[in-house]
This record gives structure tokens, sequence and C-alpha cells, in this order.
């Protein structure tokens, strides 16, 4: 049991993990994932987003003001701290699409 061996990406015999390993490995992505997830629900229900739709249109433009610069001003980041130069982007296109006139439309 304890002479066990894999071979590795580059063809190489290489130590099997301890059984406890593997499924730490295995639960760890369980556990970035599920924060994810109940993070997401966590935003949808503090934003209110499923509720009243003028509230969900509200915070509907209001996310489109905020996260074009908020990539920018990411891109701008990675480029100081990596050297790598980000060819500018087109502006993004003025989306608008009224939540209230659409609800329940197709009943």
């Amino acid at each position: 049991m304890g002479g066990e061996y894999v071979l590795s990406d580059s063809g190489q015999e290489a130590p099997r993990d301890p059984w406890f390993l593997q499924g730490w490995k295995a639960s760890r992505m369980f556990l970035i994932k599920g924060s994810v997830a109940g993070g997401a629900v966590y935003l949808v229900y503090d934003q209110e987003l499923l509720g009243p739709s003028d509230k969900s249109q509200a915070a509907l433009q209001k996310a489109g003001e905020v996260v074009p610069p908020a990539v920018y001003q990411f891109s701008q980041y990675v480029c100081q701290q990596t050297g790598l130069q980000i060819p500018q982007l087109p502006a993004p296109p003025k989306i608008y699409f009224p939540i209230r006139d659409s609800w329940n439309a197709g009943i």
C-alpha cells in the first residue's frame, strides 16, 4: 500500500497521494464552487433583484454604470503588474431593456 506509484504528466513515476489528500482536493473545489454560488444568491437577495421590476431595473442600470469603469481599472492594474499591453476595446453598446414592459408579456 505504501509503495503505490502513478505516472505523472511528464511520464515519470510519482508517489500516489494518500486517500485523505485525494478527498481534500475534491472537497476544496466543492467549497470554492459552493462559495461562489452562495455569494451570487446573496447578491441577488441583497440587491432585491427578484423583487419589484422597478427595483430590478434600477439595479441593472446601476450595474451598467459601475461595471465598465471597474473592468477598465482592473485591466490597468493587470497591465502595471505584468507589463502586458491590453489593446483598447471599443466602447460597450448601450443596452436598454425595459423589464417592466416585457414582464409576463408571453402569457
